[in-house]
């Protein structure tokens, strides 16, 4: 006599991995959802938000707490690692955010020019003196299309999600790390669009927007120098601005208002 045995098998669909941009520790009391999936996730004690079973597609994930900016990001499953389908969610400061002692960061007000709020202005931001620079390119040179760089002298640790600038003499770009390799190896997101020279800098950076009250926290990370200049590009309804911003090492500066 047989018996019959019925196995469920359940697969990992995806897996959420929130980060505090400034501190790099794993967030709590946040809310993590896939639109047109009524089931929530399962929370790990690693901090990671795991979807199980869920139908391959094109989905938008949101993740929401009360400390952070609100996220939102198109994920398309089928395009993830089968093996390893995780997803960086590099969270930046909100309103209700309660910044480390000793952190590092310039405010911002956006406004118009009848000084009213701005909200979801687009920010990108980056520490312009050479001292602030987090590290340089370690190889011979880099090319249009490489996505990984080979990083010496890095001060600090640096961790999936987080902006950095790379430039030399005559080239910039903004770029998001994916991960972290060893022997001090950075992959990033997208592939390189510039050609860079050996020695070429490695700034810390932030890719952010304004919230309801038209205000944004800049964080920075690294052995930063007393005092460095900070360089903000500010975006919203077809109009955009450069700001010359300060910033001391240590402290959270006062309120900068911009006017776009």
């Amino acid at each position: 006599m047989s018996q019959l045995r019925d196995t469920l098998i359940t697969r990992c669909s995806l897996v959420v991995s929130p980060v505090d941009v400034w501190t790099r520790r794993v967030p709590g009391g946040i809310t993590v959802s896939l639109e047109g999936i009524a089931r929530k996730p399962v929370r790990k004690s690693d901090g990671t938000y795991l979807f199980l079973d869920v139908p391959m597609g094109v989905y938008a994930l949101t993740v929401k707490s009360p400390m952070f900016m609100p996220y939102s990001e198109q994920i398309d499953l089928s395009a993830l690692p089968p093996l390893a389908p995780v997803v960086t969610v590099p969270l930046l400061p909100g309103s209700g955010y309660a910044y480390p002692a000793a952190a590092t960061a310039v405010r911002v007000r956006i406004v118009n020019e009848a000084g009213k709020p701005i909200p979801h202005a687009d920010i990108e931001a980056y520490a312009t003196e050479d001292a602030a620079a987090r590290a340089r390119v370690a190889q011979d040179g880099l090319k249009a299309g490489d996505s990984r760089v080979a990083a010496g002298s890095f001060k600090g640790k640096t961790f999936a999600g987080e902006c950095l600038l790379l430039r030399d003499m005559e080239n910039e770009q903004l770029l998001r790390v994916a991960e972290m390799l060893p022997g001090d190896v950075l992959r990033f997101e997208r592939p390189l669009a510039h050609s860079f020279r050996r020695g070429a800098q490695l700034m810390p950076a932030i890719v952010t927007r304004s919230g309801l009250d038209g205000t944004a926290l800049l964080p920075f990370r690294g052995s930063l120098p007393g005092q460095f200049a900070v360089k903000a590009t500010v975006k919203a309804g077809g109009k955009a601005v450069i700001a010359e911003l300060q910033a001391t090492a240590g402290e959270v500066a006062k309120l900068s208002t911009i006017v776009l």
